[in-house]
């Protein structure tokens, strides 16, 4: 399918060229404004192809190195990765409870925002005089939508849910994750940590929080998703990210598997937090189109 792709752009830009130079002469443009136009937007176009083959290629080498470990081997990737991890330590947790602490790095700061916005309107509600009712309440009706509004974004977080999934097990976790190494993860709407301590393990994401027992945690690896972006057909770049995965099985004995997106770096050094120094590498890569990177 992508090979299809690929000939029927190259057919378009090929073909374009020409029609496109007609239609230019047909709408009354100068001839040879026309070429102009025509060879440029076919030079651009060309570019762009060139451009995606030239990226493959060095994705195909950049996966190649990932799969097979060779890319976390090399001293230029081991200097940078020590570099950062003299400026990248882990955090430790300075709230009192894993509850709180969980709740802080869901703070909303929309929703602190707009619960803030509905207090003028009703100290205006109360206090201002206007000689019509019908303005108060109007007033008070706009102070209680953006405080509902701001509510919903400020309790709307999985804590509360992942407290209560705990159970019995709920002091040793919080014990565990006050006591454990963490790493936090924020790249535009991406958001995401993990707490790394002796019996264990917490990850959180955006919708979910995920609790797992140390001593049965049975695999960890490190996955590269590389998403590739099309604009009408036309290339327009890829993104790389970098994830944790965890399996592990349940108090039951079922398997199950936990992920969490980090700096690269992050994941080597939670790796090694979790004493695995050579973890197994995998890249999967998707596409999206009609986006600009």
């Amino acid at each position: 399918m992508e090979m299809n792709r690929k000939k029927r752009f190259l057919l378009t830009v090929v073909a374009g060229t020409p029609l496109g130079f007609l239609a230019l002469l047909y709408y009354g443009v100068p001839v040879i404004w026309s070429v102009i136009i025509a060879l440029v937007l076919g030079g651009l176009f060309s570019l762009f192809f060139v451009w995606e083959i030239r990226a493959e290629k060095k994705d195909a080498a950049f996966r190649q190195s990932v799969v097979t470990g060779e890319r976390y081997e090399q001293d230029e990737w081991q200097a940078q990765y020590r570099k950062y991890r003299e400026t990248h330590d882990f955090q430790r947790v300075r709230a009192k409870t894993m509850q709180a602490d969980l709740n802080a790095r869901y703070r909303s700061t929309a929703g602190i925002v707009l619960s803030a916005i509905s207090l003028p309107f009703f100290l205006a509600a109360i206090f201002w005089r206007s000689g019509a009712v019908e303005a108060n309440v109007f007033l008070a009706i706009g102070g209680l939508i953006f405080l509902g509004w701001g509510l919903l974004k400020l309790l709307r977080t999985p804590v509360r849910a992942f407290i209560r999934s705990c159970g019995n097990e709920l002091p040793e976790i919080g014990r565990s994750y006050l006591e454990g190494k963490v790493l936090t993860y924020h790249k535009g709407k991406v958001r995401g940590g993990i707490s790394i301590g002796g019996d264990y393990t917490v990850i959180w994401q955006e919708n979910r929080i995920t609790a797992v027992r140390n001593s049965r945690i049975t695999d960890v690896k490190k996955h590269v998703k590389q998403t590739k972006y099309y604009g009408n057909g036309v290339y327009t770049g890829a993104a790389t990210a970098h994830i944790l995965v965890i399996d592990f099985n349940d108090a039951a004995g079922s398997g199950h598997r936990c992920s969490v997106q980090l700096h690269e770096f992050q994941v080597e050094m939670a790796c090694e937090a979790l004493h695995v120094f050579r973890a197994e590498a995998s890249f999967s890569t998707q596409i999206q189109n009609d986006t600009v990177v």
